[in-house]
């Protein structure tokens, strides 16, 4: 599995807006991407919040990297959300709970 992870500092004024439009825009088309796993978001009271997308691959993570990347400037440009950290990185260890 593969990782991506994003860091971003919100504009407070815009998250609930900007939840509604990842709904109708950009989460349908992530969740039918090949390869996709799971999608967190993680609100840190600190005001940055974290994103952790798990791919199957790095292949199929970076053949999405446009769609990340168009979804990126839209958060920025339009909402004023600032990233402050991205990267990726190969899973060595995914722990879910015992059934």
């Amino acid at each position: 599995m593969y990782a991506m992870v994003t860091r971003r500092t919100m504009n407070p004024a815009r998250v609930q807006e900007t939840r509604e439009r990842a709904a109708s825009e950009f989460w349908p088309k992530l969740q039918q991407a090949p390869g996709f796993v799971s999608f967190s978001l993680i609100e840190g009271e600190d005001g940055v919040n974290t994103t952790v997308v798990l791919w199957q691959s790095k292949a199929q993570a970076d053949a999405f990297r446009d769609e990340t990347a168009s979804w990126s400037r839209t958060l920025e440009e339009e909402f004023g959300h600032r990233t402050e950290t991205r990267g990726g990185g190969e899973v060595v260890e995914h722990l879910t709970a015992r059934a």
